[in-house]
């Protein structure tokens, strides 16, 4: 059977393949969002660290020119300048460097020469750029060993008019390893200061300076592989106070930390999403199942019903909220279908045995003309002047045979003619089977009768008195076909020509010719009667139940078919399955529970006799 003809697999395949296509294309839309948005914000996070530290490092400049201009003003300071004495201008120089919160101070005289310095590495530089002779203020990058270093150079003037130079103040602060790591504090960003196309301070390490190099011509964020990690640097350049481009400031971000942050969100949608979709594949098997469950039930019951023809087969029918509303409905109007065909076919058999009365007149009349020209010899033997005692009592033995042969006749054409009212009760189907064999076997001791019963066999709602006639009339049968069989075995008839050499004679005579069984089966109840007598043919099988219908002189032809109506009105069924010369079994079935629709009680007519009957 192929997946998709599945009414279940097709409604769990198309609702697991809904669930996928749609959780992915979520996780497809989200993961790409994210990605964007962690691209964009790293691009955001960079460019804003970089104008921090343009900022910061602007602030420190105009910070240090104002100080320096402060300074330029000292009286002292332009004295001592004046005088163009070294040793004077060099005693206040680190106080002065203190004040301008420089990392170095270098004052010269008006034609630039050194006359005092003070800081770690002042006597380092090599020459001092020459500024204009007009006092402007102005500053600018020199390369240095420890980094690079930003100088401000602020005019000493002596006033009044004519304004005279003196000389300049040059206070500077390099950008070198620990300014750097001060700005990754800062911005939460790696830092480099390059200049003339070297790397010369960063917070990552001198041997990342080569490496970095390499993106100080770029013009926009560029990605960079150092120690294993991912990066994104921006490379700006520095302006001095006349606008020249100047070194570079290269700043860089972390890829690697926000992808690891992205892969994290991505590990937990991708968990989301399995767990999303099992969620729904259950949820969706289980919902196909509350739909294709009682179609299911329906299609089982439905071929029962025409494999057995048991029409008291019923779908359970649930009322739980979640089965489903449309397949509860089917299967009710299911079983309203089965209750419905079944009342029809009783209503119909009913029908069939009113219109067979109109057969029961010649049956009536060829049945009881034997019996009264019987009587009416006897009575006119009796009527004799001379009639000895012997004869007296042959005849009245006659009349009174006869007697009970029209009352039999009667009885079981009225208990066939009218309708059959049930009282219904709970009762032991095993009391029942034990009660039924001896009526049938009252006063009588052959043949012999065995009975194995399920001590474990639950109550029936039955009418015990019906089912007990039904089966007195079972059993009258099976007893009078093992006592047939015999009787041809013992006059030498034989057995059926196509009965084999270990026939029902041998069968009789070496152990018990009738069986009686009960057992259960889910919510149905089981009688078994089985015997050894001479069985059914193929031809007669057929009639069994036809009313009328009789294989022995002195039968009727009601025994079977009142049993059959019995078993049936009580909501069970009956099955024969017969072979000539090998015996016969017969099976029937009865609800453990009430039957759907038993027919009506009304006072006790119709009650069949419960010690003899046959077909």
């Amino acid at each position: 059977m192929r997946i998709a003809s599945s009414l279940t697999n097709r409604i769990f395949i198309a609702s697991t393949l809904l669930s996928v296509l749609s959780l992915g294309l979520a996780f497809v839309f989200a993961n790409s969002r994210m990605s964007r948005d962690v691209e964009t914000d790293l691009e955001q996070g960079l460019s804003d660290a970089a104008t921090m530290v343009d900022m910061h490092r602007e602030t420190r400049t105009e910070t240090v020119t104002r100080m320096a201009r402060l300074v330029a003003e000292l009286p002292t300071l332009q004295a001592a300048v004046d005088e163009d004495d070294p040793l004077t201008v060099q005693g206040p120089a680190e106080n002065i460097r203190q004040q301008v919160s420089a990392d170095l101070l270098i004052v010269t005289n008006a034609k630039g020469v050194v006359l005092a310095s003070a800081g770690r590495d002042s006597t380092a530089l090599s020459y001092l750029p020459k500024g204009p002779d007009d006092g402007e203020v102005f500053s600018t990058f020199l390369p240095h060993a420890r980094g690079v270093l930003e100088l401000v150079s602020v005019p000493i003037l002596k006033y009044p008019e004519p304004v005279k130079l003196l000389g300049r103040v040059n206070a500077g602060f390099f950008m070198d390893d620990t300014l750097a790591h001060q700005f990754k504090g800062l911005t939460d960003s790696e830092i480099a200061f390059a200049a003339g196309g070297k790397v010369l301070a960063s917070s990552l390490g001198r041997e990342s300076h080569a490496a970095l190099e390499g993106v100080l011509a770029a013009k926009a964020p560029t990605p960079i592989t150092l120690r294993d990690q991912e990066y994104v640097a921006l490379a700006r350049p520095m302006r001095s106070g006349h606008g020249d481009a100047g070194p570079i400031t290269l700043t860089l971000r972390s890829r690697t930390e926000r992808m690891r942050f992205l892969n994290g969100l991505r590990a937990g949608l991708v968990a989301a999403l399995i767990v999303a979709v099992l969620l729904s594949t259950i949820l969706s098997y289980a919902v196909a199942r509350t739909m294709t469950r009682p179609l299911a039930a329906v299609t089982d019951a439905m071929r029962d019903v025409a494999a057995t023809g048991d029409l008291t087969r019923k779908v359970s029918v649930r009322t739980r909220a979640w089965d489903d509303a449309d397949a509860r409905l089917l299967a009710t109007a299911f079983n309203t279908l089965t209750d419905s065909i079944g009342r029809f076919q009783r209503e119909a058999a009913q029908k069939e045995r009113l219109s067979s009365l109109g057969r029961l007149s010649t049956v009536i009349a060829h049945e009881i003309r034997n019996p009264l020209m019987i009587i009416r010899a006897s009575l006119t033997s009796l009527r004799r002047d001379h009639v000895t005692a012997p004869d007296r009592l042959e005849a009245v033995a006659d009349i009174d045979d006869e007697t009970k042969r029209l009352n039999t006749l009667v009885t079981d054409v009225l208990d066939f003619a009218k309708p059959i009212r049930f009282d219904l009760a709970p009762a032991n189907l095993n009391d029942v089977c034990r009660a039924s064999v001896a009526a049938a076997w009252a006063g009588q001791t052959e043949p012999e009768v065995q009975i194995d019963l399920d001590a474990n066999l639950p109550l029936v709602v039955t009418d015990a008195e019906r089912l007990r006639t039904a089966m007195v009339n079972i059993l009258t049968n099976a007893r009078h076909a093992v006592l047939a069989a015999t009787h041809a075995v013992a006059s030498g008839e034989g057995r059926h020509p196509s009965t084999p050499r270990r026939g029902v004679g041998v069968a009789v005579a070496n152990q018990p010719a009738v069986f009686v069984s009960t057992e259960s089966r889910q919510d149905r109840a089981s009688i078994v009667v089985r015997d050894l007598g001479t069985g059914i043919g193929a031809e007669d099988l057929a009639h069994i139940f036809d009313p009328y219908f009789t294989t022995r002189r002195a039968g009727t032809g009601l025994g079977l078919p009142i049993a059959k109506n019995i078993i049936e009105g009580l909501g069970g069924t009956i099955a024969v399955t017969s072979r000539l010369g090998h015996g016969t079994e017969i099976r029937i079935d009865v609800p453990v529970t009430e039957p759907a629709s038993p027919r009506p009680h009304s006072g006790d007519g119709g009650k069949s006799r419960s010690d003899e009957g046959g077909a």
